[in-house]
């Protein structure tokens, strides 16, 4: 007899550790019922933060009856192998500090930045800063769940 259990997709986070968009894609995918019990794997360098968000993922996960299987890592590699999805939401350096340079050198030349990481000369600096980290990303992933 063959065996026909289908393995849960694997979902692996990124940048999970942050207080404001790891809330919104833990509460995303836990309250969508097609991903109800997916293999979920957080990630982050920060582990206190990763620690509290694993913590509520935890807690959402069972009041939610989400069902989901829930690890975490500060090692990206580690969760990558086998994974479906991945989520990115990372960024470089100091988030206040980095954003206000963003802001105020563009300012300092009368350029007046739009606003955030969107658009302007802070955009090209937030994408400078960034983008080596998520070619290293996209690239244990080619790696390691093509």
């Amino acid at each position: 007899m063959e065996n026909t259990t289908i393995k849960p997709p694997k979902i692996v986070y990124i940048g999970a550790g942050s207080a404001v968009f790891g809330l919104k894609a833990l509460s995303s995918i836990m309250r969508t019922e097609a991903l109800h019990g997916v293999d979920l794997q957080l990630v982050d360098i920060n582990e206190p933060n990763l620690e509290t968000m694993t913590n509520l993922a935890h807690y959402i996960n069972k009041e939610w009856g989400a069902g989901c299987t829930i690890n975490y890592t500060t090692n990206r590699r580690e969760a990558l192998p086998g994974a479906d999805f991945v989520i990115v939401s990372v960024q470089v350096g100091p988030r206040e500090t980095v954003w206000e340079k963003d802001w105020t050198i563009p300012m300092k030349h009368g350029v007046r930045q739009p606003y955030a990481e969107n658009s302007g000369p802070g955009a090209f600096a937030h994408t400078a800063r960034n983008l080596p980290l998520l070619i290293d990303i996209a690239r244990d992933m080619e790696e390691l769940c093509p």
